[in-house]
C-alpha cells in the first residue's frame, strides 16, 4: 500500500493531467463507447472509416493464421492476403485481441477504450513535458496547476479532436509527446547507448503497430535526439545506433504484419498533399480537410504570450540572463531547430504554399516521389510542429510569467482553445450523447438474412464488382463478418483499386454454392450474365448457384437502372431539385460504374441538349481512358439516347455532358438499360 501511495504522490501531477484528458473524453463521448460489446455506434458513423477499422478487425479476428505474417488477413478480400495494417485497425491491439479472441464476446470493439487511453496519455505526457520545460520544481503548487492547464491545450489539440473516431489510429498524438519526453529526459533515462536503443526500438514498434504516419513524426524527434548527442560529442555509435534500431524494429514489425506481402497493395499514390505552414497559426488556409494543420486559437495565444514575456524580460534588463540560458541549452536549441526545419520540408511536400498562395513546385526525382508518396497526406506531419510549438510556448509562459500569473494566462489559453473548437466539440457531444447513435440501424431487416445465416450453407459473400461506395456495402460487410463469412471486397489503405476491380470481375467466371453473390446498383444489369437463382432482400439483389428457401425475384420486364446524380462530378454547375444545372463552360461526369459485357442503351433527359457535347468513356484510375464508340438513336433538346456494345468489362465507365456555349443545360436523369 505504501508503494502505491508513494507512486501516486510522486506522479500526482502527470496523473492529474491524465485525469483531465480522461474527463474531457468522457464529457465529449460519454461512457457507452467504452462498452466493448457495443458496436452500433461505430457502424452508424456518417463516415465509412470507423466501419472499415472495426470490420477490418472482425475479419482479421476470424482469419486463419499462417506464418510468418501474423498480421495477414485472409478474410477481408478472400481468398487473397491483405494486412490488418491497411484497415487502420490499430494492428497491435488487433493482434493482442486475436490472441484472446475465444474469451471475447461475439461482437467486440476496442476503439472506445483506445480513445480514452489516447486522451489520458495526451494529458499526462503533456503535463510532464510542460513541467520540465517550464522549470517547475517540487512544491511549486501554482506552477504545477499551470502545467496541468497548459496540458489542456494539448488535450484540445485540433488533430486529436478531429481524428478521434474518424481516423481513430491517427488520434495517437501521444506518440509524439512520448518521443519528445524521451528526448527531454534522455540524459537521465537513457544514459547508455544500449538503453537508448531499447527505448527508441520500442518507439519504432509502437509507431509501426499503431499508424505508419507516426513513423516519420517520431523519427524526426529521434533525429533531434541524435543531433543533440552529436553536439555533445557522444560518439558515432551513440548517435546512429538508436536511429538504426528504430528503423530496424519498425521494418521487422511491418514484415510480420504482412505489409510487404499483401495482394492489391499500392504504396505510392503518386501525389503529395502538403501543408500551408502559415495554417499552423492562421485558420482556414487549408486547401482541404486533410491539409488542416491549425494548432488552435489557444495555442496561438500561448505563442503570443511567450513572445510578450520575452519582450518584457528584455525591457526589464534580463537579456544577459536569457542569453546565458540559451548558451547553456545551445544543443537543445540547435537540435530543435533542425527538427522544425526538417518537419517543415517534409510536411509541405514539393509544392511550397504559404498564406494561401502557391509560390513554387519543386521537381523531385521519381524515386524520391515513390518513397515520399507513401505518406502522400504529408500535411499531417506538420502536427509535430504544432505540438512542439504549443509545448515550447506554454513552457515559456511558465518560466517567464511565473506560476501564479501563468495559471490565469494558461487557463485563458485553454478556454480559447476550446472556444475555437466549439463546433467540433458540440458536434461530438451531440452525436455521442444521442441514443440513436447506439441503436441498431442496419438496413438488413428482412428475416431472410438470418435464414441464410442459419442455413450453414454459406462461408463467403462475393460482390459482383469492386465498389464500396454504396450505402448498403458496409451493412453487408458487417453481416458477413458477424456470421464468420469472408468477403471478396473491402476497402484497404494504400490499395491498388485497379487490380482489385479487374480481379473481382474475373472471379465471377467461377461460381460456388457456398457463396452468396451480391449485386448492387449497376451490377443488377449483369444478372442475365450469370446462371444464378436470384432473390431480393431489403431491395438488395442476391444470387446463388442452388435454389434457396426464399421467393425468387422475377425477371424484370426492363433491365434498366437510373444513375444517382448526387454523386456526379460537376464543374461550373450545381445540383438542384431539377437535376444538374450546367452554366457556361460547365461539365458533368456521372458516377463511375462497372459494366459487364453486353449491349447498352443510355438515355439522358433534361433540357438544352442541342447545345451540349455528350460522350461515354472508361478506363482504370490514373491510367489512359478511352472514349466509347457510341451511336445516337434519339437526338432532341430534352432527350438524348445512345447505344453501344462491349465484349469485355468496362471499368469505371462514365457518361459526360459538356456545354458548347453560354446556353444553360439541365440533366434531370441518366438511365442505363442493358438490351442484349
Amino acid at each position: 500500500m505504501q508503494t502505491i501511495a508513494g507512486f501516486f504522490k510522486k506522479y500526482r501531477w502527470p496523473l492529474t493531467g491524465a485525469l483531465l484528458g480522461a474527463l474531457v473524453f468522457v464529457a465529449l463521448y460519454g461512457i457507452r463507447v467504452l462498452n466493448p460489446a457495443n458496436v452500433d455506434w461505430i457502424l452508424n458513423n456518417a463516415s465509412p472509416d470507423p466501419s472499415q477499422h472495426y470490420l477490418g478487425w472482425e475479419f482479421f479476428r476470424r482469419s486463419t493464421v499462417r506464418l510468418p505474417y501474423l498480421g495477414a488477413n485472409y478474410s477481408a478480400i478472400y481468398p487473397y492476403r491483405t494486412s490488418i495494417l491497411f484497415t487502420d485497425s490499430i494492428p497491435l491491439l488487433a493482434l493482442l485481441c486475436k490472441l484472446v479472441s475465444p474469451l471475447l464476446p461475439a461482437q467486440f470493439q476496442y476503439f472506445g477504450l483506445w480513445g480514452l487511453f489516447c486522451y489520458a496519455l495526451q494529458g499526462g505526457l503533456a503535463q510532464a513535458i510542460l513541467a520540465r520545460l517550464g522549470g517547475v520544481r517540487h512544491g511549486q503548487r501554482a506552477a504545477c496547476w499551470a502545467s496541468v492547464l497548459g496540458a489542456g491545450l494539448l488535450v484540445f489539440f485540433p488533430a486529436l479532436t478531429i481524428r478521434m473516431f474518424a481516423h481513430t489510429a491517427l488520434a495517437a498524438n501521444w506518440l509524439v509527446l512520448l518521443a519528445f519526453w524521451l528526448w527531454l529526459r534522455g540524459d537521465a533515462l537513457l544514459p547508455t547507448t544500449k538503453r537508448a536503443c531499447l527505448a527508441w526500438g520500442g518507439m519504432g514498434l509502437l509507431c509501426a503497430g499503431i499508424h505508419l504516419y507516426y513513423l516519420p513524426m517520431v523519427g524526426l524527434v529521434l533525429v533531434g535526439f541524435a543531433v543533440r548527442r552529436a553536439l555533445q560529442k557522444r560518439g558515432i555509435a551513440a548517435v546512429l545506433l538508436p536511429v538504426a534500431v528504430f528503423c530496424g524494429a519498425a521494418l521487422a514489425e511491418l514484415v510480420v504484419l504482412g505489409a510487404f506481402a499483401s495482394n492489391f497493395a499500392g504504396y505510392s499514390n503518386g501525389y503529395l498533399s502538403g501543408a500551408d505552414l502559415v495554417n499552423l497559426v492562421v485558420p482556414d488556409l487549408n486547401a482541404s480537410w486533410e491539409q488542416d494543420v491549425y494548432m488552435g486559437l489557444g495555442g496561438v495565444l500561448a505563442l503570443v504570450l511567450a513572445a510578450v514575456g520575452l519582450l518584457v524580460a528584455c525591457l526589464r534588463g534580463r537579456t544577459a540572463r536569457m542569453v546565458a540560458f540559451a548558451r547553456r541549452h545551445r544543443t537543445w536549441l540547435v537540435a530543435g531547430a533542425v527538427v522544425l526545419v526538417l518537419d517543415a520540408v517534409v510536411a509541405m511536400g514539393n509544392t511550397i504554399t504559404l498564406g494561401g498562395k502557391t509560390l513554387a513546385t519543386v521537381p523531385i526525382p521519381q524515386m524520391l516521389m515513390d518513397v515520399w508518396a507513401m505518406f502522400s497526406s504529408c500535411a499531417r506531419l506538420a502536427w509535430l510542429a504544432g505540438l512542439v510549438l504549443i509545448l515550447v510556448a506554454a513552457g515559456s509562459v511558465l518560466r517567464l510569467w511565473g506560476g501564479r500569473v501563468a495559471v490565469g494566462l494558461l487557463a485563458v489559453c485553454m478556454a480559447l482553445q476550446m472556444f475555437g473548437l466549439r463546433e467540433e466539440l458540440t458536434k461530438r457531444y451531440t452525436t455521442y450523447h444521442d441514443a440513436v447513435t447506439y441503436a441498431d440501424q442496419t438496413i438488413l431487416t428482412d428475416p431472410g438474412w438470418e435464414t441464410l445465416a442459419e442455413s450453414g450453407q454459406f462461408a463467403h459473400m462475393a460482390f459482383a464488382s469492386f465498389d464500396f461506395e454504396h450505402d448498403e456495402f458496409w451493412d453487408l460487410a458487417a453481416f458477413a463478418a458477424n456470421h464468420g463469412w469472408t468477403s471478396n471486397s473491402f476497402y484497404m489503405g494504400h490499395m491498388d483499386g485497379n487490380l482489385a476491380a479487374v480481379t473481382l470481375a474475373g472471379e465471377m467466371n467461377s461460381l460456388s454454392p457456398d457463396t452468396l453473390y451480391v449485386f448492387l446498383e449497376e451490377d443488377e444489369l449483369a444478372r442475365d450474365s450469370f446462371a444464378l437463382h436470384y432473390y431480393r432482400l431489403n431491395g438488395i439483389l442476391v444470387g446463388n448457384v442452388e435454389p434457396l428457401d426464399l421467393p425468387e425475384d422475377p425477371v424484370p420486364a426492363q433491365d434498366a437502372m437510373a444513375m444517382d446524380l448526387l454523386y456526379a462530378d460537376v464543374v461550373n454547375g450545381s445540383l438542384t431539385a431539377a437535376g444538374v444545372e450546367l452554366g457556361s463552360g460547365g461539365q458533368m461526369m456521372t458516377p463511375e460504374w462497372m459494366l459487364f459485357p453486353g449491349t447498352y442503351q443510355v438515355t439522358l433527359t433534361g433540357s438544352g441538349f442541342d447545345h451540349s457535347y455528350i460522350y461515354a468513356r472508361h478506363g482504370l484510375i490514373n491510367q489512359e481512358t478511352y472514349k466509347l464508340d457510341i451511336q445516337f438513336t434519339v437526338i432532341d433538346p430534352e432527350t438524348m439516347t445512345f447505344t453501344f456494345t462491349t465484349g469485355t468489362p468496362l471499368y469505371y465507365w462514365r457518361t459526360a455532358v459538356h456545354t458548347l456555349d453560354d446556353t444553360p443545360i439541365t440533366v434531370q436523369s441518366v438511365t442505363v438499360e442493358k438490351t442484349a
